[in-house]
């Protein structure tokens, strides 16, 4: 069967029911989406949403029939024009008001009206249609059992569900008749229910009650009461349903909260597992969301469960956010829950809900990653590299206090298989290892010995060695990382790739250390190859005992903790405590002042101090017990922003000792995260980081007067404190944390594992060496400046070839560049460049440009070329560009010599020479309503750019396009209409690319000609501005005089670290790009196409493809074609697919707009990513660029290239600054020079 076109799915509530109040629902037309619905696809377009669930309404359509279809036509028009799938339900729980259930016309009416929109909406899909006949079946029969849809209530809920299934079945059927593609999709909640009575009726009717969720199911499938008619064939695809009230007591029917981690609830993915077992069908998660500030922490939920099933082999099609836009409730249609990813504000205005919107895309990306060791899994196991595993020694146990670990390694699991050893437990008897997944991709493991010493003692790992010797296959060398140097012995246990050290607390200095823990730390770190710390003065304290030392502080989920922000979600445990209350929660042990506790208690009877976590190593009849001081033990994760909203203070009542000297507490963040006033004693890195924010006291009085401060602070000043603080967690997240540790990790394996012998082979470091000119980056503008400087100067390039991102790639006789490049200019001197650096090896042409919208291909650019397209998209476009024009403000007409030949405003072609007087302040949308008019703007400029830059046009100003504004030449326009252009126009109409060797062959073209030193795989590691010094991963250093950077320029901050001033850190983090992934096909046949490149606004994947064949005759075997696939991305909106899902999707649209066919053999396909791509001129960029480019030319460093600069660059443009920046480096060092 067809799979649905995209993984994550928007469903809009369409229940057209009776309520029990009487009232007849119409929920589209409550949200206003039957108006909307425009507009509400375009906007899952950011989330790569491509699949949505809609419903007809069988009440709704017999009342309207003819309005019915107008809007269903309506609907799919608009969903075929963003690509986007529509699956409808055909009867969602209401029916037409002369029937009654049990009527015998009620199945054949049913059968009739699934055929006639079967057959009306069969001419929209190129695919099977996916169709839901009766939604919810098992759920509508106890809804109108019990009156919830009341308009005819009836008390058997199992005849009523047989009904439904006869009609199902009926409608199945006759939509076949009409069209046999149709699959179908039959939706009902999953559930778990607990007995709340330990008896045997209770029991039973437990087992009744789970295993009811399967009867429709059974039924469809003819695997129960087959008399009604149920085949296999009818059941496609099973549609889980997913709430959190979807598990609940037996006799009671009181829920297992979710929010409240209610131990007795089992996690989403066994539910999954066992509809897998039972129907071996693909499943839907058709149905799942949450309320209020829960959103965001549910769907990282669902995805991780999702993650474990896939893992698992559950056949997983797709997850489906419903309902995507917020709906009232069917029984009070005044309460809107604010459910969806979009809110509705009183005008049905749509408010993205900014949280929940994160919480989605990291989703999307993890899960993205996940299904692709699924996968790398699938192929055949010759072909296929093991995925990598790391080995976990851990003092911490996975279900004890969720924190830095748990939060680490279930996020390294995208990357790595994460095997977690915990200390052994005793148990008297022959020895073994538990194990059980926690996570998607972590295996637990929980050793049982009969020793009784505690943790990794040396009389446990004798013992331990033969049971984890065989938990890996022989060949597997593990990354192992230690929590703990007590597990150090059992390295023996592995063959190592690599070892790292994750030092979150300086253990030694904790109650009841072992005598041997500081010389088995001394140990690991003599092996370690890399070494994280989770603070600054733990990395200050372990950065001069290794060369490799990071520091990477905890951070915090904010999706998590910022459920705390509705403060009438308290805990219950706390509900019935007055105000107000103080609240710590954590470890309790001998880090935790407990005198300052009793103190704090004792100054303010009135206070309530509530401490929330696990008595450890110390006596729990230590605690000082007051009426006003409660105790409630460790809770679940789930459950601490619950205790957070009910707080009107947090606490951080730390004992100054040699066991808190260290420590970086992780909660700090979370509680910053509630933003809520913080209290804590002098710890050194709170007192170091968070001064602004926390409220620092160096004794119990003060501590007492602080805590009184912040609960008398001004509604002003509390106000400022929480924007502080909600800017502070909006710096961090485990995600990014995790991105840099494993970028570290990688750098170590490729540097270590992969090219042992060019470690060994390094040169000294130079320490005291000053380089005159150090260039860092030899792609097209770092090779320039190296050529342009000669002596003197050295280029740092980190990888093993010169080129950036004008390297080329080999594959299969196939030549493939980092996205589509070429050769021209309009300067004489990079014309000269050109030959020097190549000679005889170019091959020059006439440009082949096109674009492919309408279905039809018109040349490029588009607005001068309109002839073939449909005709009143020719009218349209020709009509907006004359009111364009004179429809202008006067002060704009000012003539000008020859079009604006670039509406695709992507640089493929220079615009400074035919621009007018722009106003500064317009934005890039304005600019192109004003300057193509809103026909060439609606139907190639809007939608083309739009899909290029993943951000909102109005966001971006305009003076990268020249720095004036162009107005159409409107002669060229209608002749373009009238007839087909005779020829490409524009400077680069002829444009040059090397014969042989791709276009890393101009770059190349540099090597013969260098005077300067070239180091490459030289990735710098950090920049000390201020010493004038460069650290590589390597461990050399180089000092130098001057600094060219052609590295992006982000990432040149973010190596300075905190050697570069706060603002300008600031403003680097503000600086806006987008990424660039392609796709590259090798095609079985030769001379696919005459064209070079060609544009799609529409609703492909790809904006662009680069027909990398005709480049040059030598970019292809005999007998194949090479074309390149361009898509863009940003990390708030990632690609909708990843790895060979994402080929997959480009081989198809390739096949759809006709560029292969579908029998064509893909020889070869691979991917290429662009992290940085496209430079984005927002309205900040100018203000940003400017303080960072002027501090750093304070130090030395001059920024040159589209990256450094921040500037929008081709590769000629790269050569010429690359000139420049050498020659102004060369002036400067050569007159100190003469002048000393």
């Amino acid at each position: 069967m067809p799979p649905f076109s995209s993984f994550w799915q928007a469903g809009y509530e369409g229940a057209d029911h009776i309520n029990p109040f009487g009232e007849r629902l119409s929920m589209n037309a409550l949200t206003d989406h039957l108006s909307q619905y425009h507009n509400d696809y375009a906007a899952l377009q950011q989330f790569g949403i491509t699949s949505a669930r809609e419903s007809i309404g069988w009440r709704l359509a017999e009342m309207e029939p003819q309005t019915t279809l107008e809007s269903l036509k309506k609907r799919m028009n608009s969903a075929r024009s963003f690509g986007v799938q529509i699956n409808w339900t055909f009867c969602h729980y209401g029916w037409p008001d002369d029937l009654t259930l049990f009527s015998s016309e009620f199945v054949p009416r049913f059968a009739a009206f699934c055929q006639r929109m079967a057959r009306f909406l069969a001419e929209y899909y190129e695919d099977a249609p996916i169709y839901s006949p009766m939604n919810e079946i098992s759920f509508m029969a106890w809804g109108i059992s019990v009156g919830l849809f009341g308009n005819n209530a009836h008390t058997d809920p199992d005849e009523i569900k047989r009904q439904l299934i006869r009609a199902t079945l009926a409608g199945c059927a006759a939509i076949r008749q009409v069209d046999p593609r149709a699959r179908f999709l039959h939706c009902d909640p999953i559930i778990h229910v607990v007995p709340d009575e330990d008896s045997d009726a209770c029991r039973q009717r437990t087992r009744d009650i789970n295993a009811s969720q399967y009867q429709a199911w059974d039924m469809i499938a003819g695997l129960r009461e087959p008399e009604l008619g149920g085949k296999p064939h009818f059941l496609d695809v099973v549609g889980a349903n997913y709430y959190h009230g979807n598990q609940w007591l037996t006799w009671s029917g009181c829920r297992l909260e979710w929010h409240l981690g209610d131990a007795r609830r089992v996690p989403l993915h066994p539910l999954l597992a066992q509809l897998t077992e039972r129907y071996q069908r693909p499943i839907l998660l058709a149905e799942t969301s949450h309320v209020g500030s829960g959103r965001a922490a549910w769907i990282a939920q669902v995805t991780a469960d999702v993650a474990q099933a896939q893992l698992n082999g559950c056949d997983i099609r797709g997850i489906c956010l419903y309902p995507i836009i917020d709906r009232p409730l069917w029984e009070d249609l005044d309460h809107w829950p604010r459910s969806g990813l979009w809110d509705v504000d009183p005008h049905k205005k749509r408010l993205l809900n900014p949280v929940y919107a994160a919480s989605l895309q990291q989703s999307q990306r993890l899960l993205a990653r996940f299904q692709g060791l699924i996968t790398a899994a699938s192929r055949p196991e010759e072909s296929v590299m093991k995925q990598s595993v790391l080995v976990v020694f851990s003092h911490l146990r996975w279900g004890f206090v969720f924190q830095r670990p748990q939060h680490l390694l279930s996020r390294l699991a995208q990357f790595h298989r994460i095997v977690f050893i915990e200390e052994p437990i005793y148990q008297p008897g022959e020895a073994a290892l538990r194990q059980y997944q926690p996570a998607p991709n972590v295996t637990v493991i929980e050793p049982h010995t009969d020793v009784a010493a505690p943790g990794f003692h040396d009389s446990q790992i004798a013992v331990l060695q033969p049971l984890l010797a065989e938990l890996l296959d022989d060949d597997e060398t593990p990354l192992v990382w230690f929590y703990t140097p007590m597990a150090l012995p059992l390295l023996a246990c592995f063959t190592p790739s690599a070892i790292i050290y994750d030092c979150m607390d300086e253990l030694s200095a904790f109650n009841q250390a072992p005598r041997q823990l500081q010389q088995r730390e001394s140990a690991l770190l003599s092996r370690a190859d890399l070494v994280f710390t989770g603070g600054t003065s733990l990395y200050e304290a372990k950065q001069h005992r290794h060369p490799q030392v990071y520091c990477c502080p905890s951070s915090v989920d904010a999706g998590h903790f910022e459920q705390a922000l509705d403060r009438t979600n308290s805990h219950p445990l706390q509900e019935n405590l007055p105000k107000p209350r103080l609240g710590y929660y954590g470890v309790i042990d001998e880090r935790l002042d407990l005198t300052l506790i009793a103190a704090l208690a004792d100054a303010h009877p009135d206070w309530q101090i509530v401490m929330v976590g696990p008595v450890v190593k110390i006596d729990a009849a230590s605690l000082p017990q007051r009426s006003n001081l409660h105790w409630f033990g460790q809770q679940p994760y789930a459950a601490l922003p619950h205790f957070l909203a009910g707080w009107d203070l947090c606490l951080m009542p730390f004992a100054l000792n040699p066991s808190t000297r260290f420590i970086s507490p992780t909660k700090v963040l979370e509680y910053m995260a509630a933003q809520l006033p913080i209290v804590s004693t002098a710890i050194a890195d709170v007192a170091r980081h968070y001064t602004d924010v926390v409220s620092i006291a160096d004794s119990h009085q003060s501590f007492i007067q602080a805590c009184e401060a912040a609960l008398n602070m001004p509604v002003e000043t509390r106000y400022q404190l929480a924007k502080n603080m909600a800017a502070r967690v909006a710096e961090t997240s485990w995600d990014r944390t995790v991105e840099e540790m494993q970028a570290h990790i990688m750098a170590l394996t490729k540097r270590q594992i992969s090219h042992p012998e060019v470690a060994a082979a390094r040169p000294p470091a130079l320490a005291h060496n000053t380089v005159e000119c150090l260039i860092l980056g030899a792609g097209p503008t770092g090779l320039s400046a190296g050529y342009h400087y000669g002596a003197g100067a050295v280029v740092l390039e980190k990888n093993a070839t010169v080129g950036g991102w004008c390297r080329s790639v080999e594959d299969q006789g196939f030549t493939f560049d980092h996205a589509g490049h070429i050769m021209f200019s309009n300067d004489p001197y990079v014309l000269r460049l050109y030959d020097i650096l190549l000679g005889d090896n170019q091959h020059w042409q006439t440009r082949e440009a096109w674009v492919y919208s309408h279905d039809v291909y018109t040349r490029y650019p588009f607005q001068s070329a309109l002839h073939g397209l449909p005709a009143e998209v020719i009218g349209e476009c020709v009509l907006g560009a004359i009111e364009a024009r004179y429809e202008s403000p006067p002060a704009l007409q000012a003539v000008t010599t020859e079009a604006r030949r670039d509406c695709c405003a992507d640089g493929a072609i220079p615009d400074g020479e035919s621009l007018a007087c722009q106003p500064e302040s317009e934005d890039f949308e304005s600019f192109i309503f004003r300057t193509w008019g809103k026909g060439i703007a609606r139907h190639f400029a809007l939608p083309y750019n739009q899909k290029l830059w993943k951000t909102p046009l109005v966001n971006m100003e305009t003076s990268w396009l020249g720095g004036r504004v162009p107005l159409p030449d409107l002669e060229q326009i209608i002749s373009g209409a009238l007839a087909p252009l005779d020829k490409p126009v524009g400077p680069n109409a002829r444009f040059g690319y090397p014969l042989r060797g791709g276009f890393q062959a101009l770059m190349e073209g540099f090597l013969p000609h260098l005077n300067c030193t070239l180091e490459m795989e030289a990735g710098v590691s950090e920049i000390q501005p201020l010493q004038r010094r460069v650290l590589l991963s390597d461990g050399r250093q180089f000092h130098y005089d001057q600094m060219i950077s052609t590295l992006p320029l982000p990432e040149l901050v973010r190596l300075m670290g905190n050697f570069a001033p706060e603002a300008v850190q600031k403003a680097a983090k503000q600086l806006r790009h987008i990424s660039v992934r392609c796709v590259n096909l090798g095609i079985g046949r030769a001379n696919i196409s005459d064209k070079h490149w060609i544009y799609y606004p529409g609703n492909t994947l790809f904006h662009r493809i680069f027909l990398q064949g005709n480049a040059s005759p030598y970019c292809n075997p005999e007998g194949g074609f090479g074309l390149t696939c361009e898509m863009t991305y940003r990390d708030d909106q990632p690609l909708p697919y990843e790895g060979d899902a994402l080929i997959e999707r480009c081989i198809a649209d390739c096949i759809r707009v006709g560029i292969i066919n579908a029998d064509d053999e893909i020889v070869t396909a691979s991917e290429v990513d662009m992290p940085y791509a496209y430079v984005v001129y927002d309205h900040q960029r100018t203000a940003n660029v400017t303080l960072i480019r002027s501090w750093l030319a304070t130090q030395g460093i001059h920024l040159s290239g589209r990256y450094s600069e921040w500037e929008y660059y081709n590769s000629d443009h790269a050569f010429l600054a690359g000139k420049r920046a050498a020659e102004t480096v060369k002036d400067l060092t050569h007159n100190r020079k003469t002048t000393a």
